[in-house]
């Protein structure tokens, strides 16, 4: 019996489809069965052997929907389901399909049932692509604008003191190769050695943050860019800085801070040697690019600019009616210069772009073995074969390395200019802290901490400025994270510096000379809103990074970065389907634990610390600990080596009184605060239990 449903849309195209292969193209269409595809996908990786990647779950979908038994000999598939529909099923995607065509913009629709029912006549629905098309367009575009797809420099001592021990050269390096690196492409750092000042002070992890730093805001973007809404901006820093301090006078602050937009690169990993003898920073470059990009599903530049997946990344959406990849609604096809390359390469499948599980497993987590070899990682997670790749004091000579073309910067007769106009002490956000840092209240107090284990419900960026000085010898903390948990929240990752900062000063003042402070943070990925309040701004936060800096203005000197390697972390953040290059990240396994020192200069060591973090959700999935975010009472055992006979430890973000209690479980002073009400009873209530 015929469907009048079906019968409508037959009448609506205006085009004499058969009726079971209009039925098939309307489940396409409308993905009705995709759901239990991807539970179709999960048996036949069993029955097979193998994980699907994205492009033969396409084409497998292709075949599922209309079958062609060249799709599963092209990809060396035994055999795969096709579809099994009912009436009914053909009745409710018709009733869909006649809804959306009231609701939405019926022609768009309509054209892509057509072109997607042409390309089946021409025999090409499954294997249609423009692949080679779109990557001579591709070509000619990196040809005409690039040198190089990735630019890896090393920097190591011998390097550092044929530079008269100044880091302003590697500043100059990273700038002055900005725009011969293709756009959305890597710039790595390699940090191979300890680094040494002049006086012999291990100068390594300074050198790491301030170089990455840099290279995240060392170019001014003065163009107008809409998502960027500057006197919103400047109005929320500017009145949060007078909320702050209300008796300093702060004009004009944030509007000098906010005179562009500060870009460079992007921070995107931190990779350690689990001796911390090899140290690698993974940037972005994002330029603002409007050009526009053919569609990859017909090459169409009829286009709207959609939005921005990341803040400068342009993503666009065809308009093109007769293009077939459209949604069902019948929105053109969306995507990004970046995304469209990186797919057509896995396209390709290109044996000098898989990684193989060896590689994987190797490097899963951020946390490396020693003497892994890294160059080898670097190349094939995040460059494609045939490529040009950049090298700084790595190959004598150019030379072909995994199918890559890699040169060497010192064959290249590059010549690295002697200065630069741009210095650390320059940039825009250096400069913010440096004059948030000069309105902060430094008095010093007279109260004296009353007994030995003292536990206090507060705001400890106040009350620690009460205590009278030369008490506390030894401070350790894990601070609230930017927006990470309910007790956490600020508009913009600025205002919780300024925060940090105001508290880090308080309790550089009540420390003893030559004390130390133990500062837990791992970098988080969120949104920092600086520029642009939305999930534009979601990116890799440097948090770790960023607290040297305000640190390092208020007078503390950065001696130790304990590594907390919290071991084999269980998440699906990174996993793909696609072991190819460009796919593949890192699950990132480790916190920073920096040493600070007042006034002086610390051992070099080079620690990592192999501690399971608590385990805090049981099976339930219940909060078994009642608080979001405890450290292991291990992680204090850390402070012992930096404790001053019968000076206190301080922790001015006690939690659930970790620190207390290893305080009293080791016979040790101890002074803490809390300013959330709950945490501060939990922490009481955890300090009885050890007197039980």
């Amino acid at each position: 019996m015929p469907n009048t449903n079906l019968n409508q849309i037959k009448q609506m195209l205006e085009t004499d489809i058969e009726d079971s292969l209009l039925t098939k193209i309307l489940f396409d269409t409308t993905r009705y069965f995709d759901k239990q595809l991807t539970a179709i996908y999960k048996r036949e990786q069993k029955n097979n052997n193998r994980i699907f990647n994205t492009i033969e779950r396409k084409a497998l979908r292709n075949y599922f929907y209309y079958g062609n038994e060249e799709i599963l000999l092209a990809y060396d598939i035994q055999s795969f389901p096709t579809i099994n529909y009912t009436l009914d099923d053909i009745d409710m995607v018709c009733k869909d399909i006649i809804a959306r065509l009231k609701t939405y913009d019926s022609n768009q629709i309509l054209n892509s049932i057509k072109q997607k029912y042409i390309n089946i006549q021409n025999h090409n629905i499954s294997t249609v692509s423009f692949k080679d098309e779109w990557m001579k367009y591709y070509e000619s575009k990196r040809q005409k604008l690039f040198d190089y797809s990735s630019i890896i420099l090393k920097i190591n001592q011998e390097d550092f003191k044929n530079h008269d021990y100044n880091n302003q050269y590697i500043f100059n390096l990273i700038a002055s190769l900005y725009n011969k690196l293709e756009n959305y492409r890597y710039m790595f750092l390699v940090f191979d050695g300890q680094i040494f000042d002049k006086n012999n002070n291990d100068i390594t992890w300074k050198t790491v943050y301030q170089t990455t730093l840099y290279a995240e805001n060392f170019i001014q973007y003065q163009n107008k860019y809409y998502p960027f809404k500057k006197k919103n901006q400047i109005k929320v820093l500017q009145d949060f800085i007078n909320n702050r301090f209300p008796n300093n006078p702060s004009a004009n602050i944030a509007e000098k801070f906010y005179e562009g937009i500060s870009t460079g690169y992007k921070f995107e990993d931190c990779f350690i040697e689990k001796n911390q003898n090899t140290i690698i920073v993974t940037l972005k470059k994002i330029y603002h690019d409007e050009t526009a990009v053919p569609c990859p599903s017909c090459m169409s530049t009829h286009q709207a600019k959609n939005s921005y997946p990341e803040m400068f990344l342009r993503s666009f959406e065809c308009l093109n009616p007769n293009c077939q990849d459209r949604s069902k609604s019948g929105r053109g096809k969306r995507f990004d210069e970046y995304s469209v390359y990186r797919n057509f390469k896995l396209e390709e499948n290109n044996n000098n772009n898989k990684i193989t599980n060896e590689l994987y497993g190797l490097w899963r987590r951020d946390i490396f073995n020693e003497n892994a070899n890294w160059l080898e990682m670097i190349l094939k997670y995040y460059t494609w074969g045939e490529e040009k790749i950049l090298t700084y004091n790595i190959i004598d000579h150019d030379r072909i390395l995994y199918n890559r073309n890699v040169f060497s910067l010192q064959d290249e007769q590059f010549t690295l200019p002697e200065k630069y106009s741009k210095t650390y002490s320059d940039l825009p956000i250096v400069q913010l802290f440096t004059k948030i840092f000069n309105l902060i209240d430094k008095t010093i107090g007279r109260k004296k901490i009353g007994s030995t284990i003292s536990i206090n419900y507060g705001n400890s960026s106040l009350e620690i400025k009460r205590l009278l000085p030369n008490q506390v010898g030894t401070a350790i903390t894990s601070p609230p994270y930017y927006n990470a948990r309910e007790y956490s929240q600020w508009k913009n990752l600025l205002l919780y510096l300024i925060d940090m900062m105001i508290n880090a000063t308080a309790v550089y003042n009540t420390l003893t000379d030559n004390a130390n402070y133990l500062y837990n943070i791992g970098d988080i990925v969120g949104e920092d809103n600086i520029y642009i309040t939305s999930q534009m701004s979601n990116r890799r936060l440097p948090l770790g990074f960023l607290s040297c800096m305000i640190f390092e203005i208020i007078g503390f000197n950065l001696v130790e970065n304990i590594i907390w390697d919290k071991g084999e972390v269980q998440s699906k953040r990174n996993s793909t389907v696609n072991l190819f290059s460009g796919y593949v990240k890192c699950i990132n396994c480790y916190e920073h634990i920096f040493v600070f020192n007042k006034n002086g200069h610390g051992s070099n060591h080079k620690n990592i610390a192999e501690i399971n973090p608590v385990f805090k959700i049981n099976s339930k999935g219940e909060n078994i600990y009642n608080h979001t975010a405890p450290y292991p009472i291990k992680l204090v055992n850390l402070v012992s080596p930096y404790l001053q006979k019968d000076k206190y430890l301080l922790d001015p973000f006690l939690g659930s009184g970790t620190t207390l209690l290893w305080c009293k479980q080791n016979n040790k002073l101890g002074i803490g605060y809390e300013i959330n009400e709950n945490y501060y009873n939990l922490a009481n209530k955890n300090l009885k239990k050890e007197d039980e």
